[in-house]
């Protein structure tokens, strides 16, 4: 399954990604870190050196992470979204028949709550059980919390 982000969500990885490789290349912060370090002696007791390789191996594994995410990357902005169905990239507004609220959410990917407000991951179950359905539809969605019954009032692109 592709791993579905905003262009914007795609350039703050890519970004950070660079930041990454400019700590730890050659001549990078990282590697005058380590060999300041290693000019303190006995390198078997060295704190300042086991320090600086703990942080090298986590900004490693960080680095494999993004590199994972943007290889596997579907950008949503990419994708031609109808707004005659929820999916992925809509903004659905909802009303829970439940407690006689509004609701309006984006669906998007994973990551997209820290860079946009009231956003659900697509994989979550709210999503899941709004997929496919139009403007009028009621539904009935098994979410962590119990049954949530929704009318679908209105559905448009998300960054709407």
């Amino acid at each position: 399954m592709p791993h579905y982000m905003t262009r914007k969500t795609w350039q703050h990885l890519n970004d950070r990604l660079l930041q990454l490789k400019k700590i730890t290349g050659q001549g990078g912060e990282l590697a005058a870190e380590i060999g300041r370090a290693s000019e303190f002696g006995d390198l078997s007791e060295n704190a300042e050196r086991d320090a600086a390789i703990e942080r090298q191996e986590t900004i490693g594994r960080e680095m494999q992470n993004i590199l994972q995410r943007l290889s596997g990357a579907e950008i949503i902005d990419d994708i031609e979204i109808s707004t005659d169905v929820v999916m992925i990239g809509t903004k659905v507004t909802l009303f829970d028949l439940d407690t006689e609220k509004e609701l309006s959410y984006r669906l998007l990917g994973s990551e997209e709550s820290k860079l946009f407000g009231n956003t659900i991951s697509v994989g979550s179950a709210l999503a899941r059980g709004l997929l496919g359905k139009e403007v009028g539809d009621d539904t009935e969605i098994h979410v962590p919390s119990g049954v949530r019954s929704f009318e679908i009032l209105k559905i448009e692109h998300y960054d709407s």
